[in-house]
């Protein structure tokens, strides 16, 4: 009988041993495994170009803190699809991965008032023009104005916004 305690008394403590062993190797399996996964990622150190940077300085002198300015917005931040099912799916891919340089948003609501797109050289590609004329077509008809520029002085980036907003 004091045998029998013996064995089951080793057994119990070589059951628990083993128990606390396959969690701690469970667990050691899951850390290693996060700690292995591959992300090809790192910090973006800017997020808009010399050029968009100097035109942000100025408009924030134009806008004098009426509006938000929020750069490179996504399409689909600033209009949505209208209807119901299947119909989206094809009208969504349209928006999808295209975005405005810079959108001003008013402070109560905030809701878009003006998209500016920057233009660079790159505007004047056919591609970029078909681009630009279905996204101004998508902005016109959701009733947001859009005004399309180049790098110019506070006085007259102020005259160009005063032509489609209150300033």
């Amino acid at each position: 009988m004091e045998k029998l305690l013996i064995v089951v008394a080793v057994v119990g403590v070589l059951g628990f041993a083993f128990k606390i062993l396959t969690e701690l190797n469970a667990k050691g399996t899951t850390e290693t495994a996060k700690k292995e996964e591959w992300l090809p990622y790192s910090k973006k150190t800017w997020l808009l170009t010399r050029s968009e940077r100097e035109f942000f300085s100025i408009l924030e002198k134009v806008v004098m803190g009426q509006y938000y300015i929020f750069p490179q917005i996504a399409l689909d931040k600033i209009v949505m699809l209208e209807g119901k099912g299947s119909i989206k799916g094809g009208y969504r891919s349209k928006i999808d991965k295209k975005s405005a340089d810079f959108v001003l948003f008013d402070k109560q609501g905030v809701s878009p008032v003006l998209v500016i797109e920057l233009d660079d050289y790159t505007h004047q590609r056919p591609d970029r023009q078909a681009r630009d004329g279905f996204v101004d077509r998508v902005l016109n008809h959701c009733g947001i104005p859009i005004i399309h520029t180049r790098l110019v002085s506070e006085e007259n980036l102020r005259g160009q916004i005063g032509e489609k907003i209150k300033i």
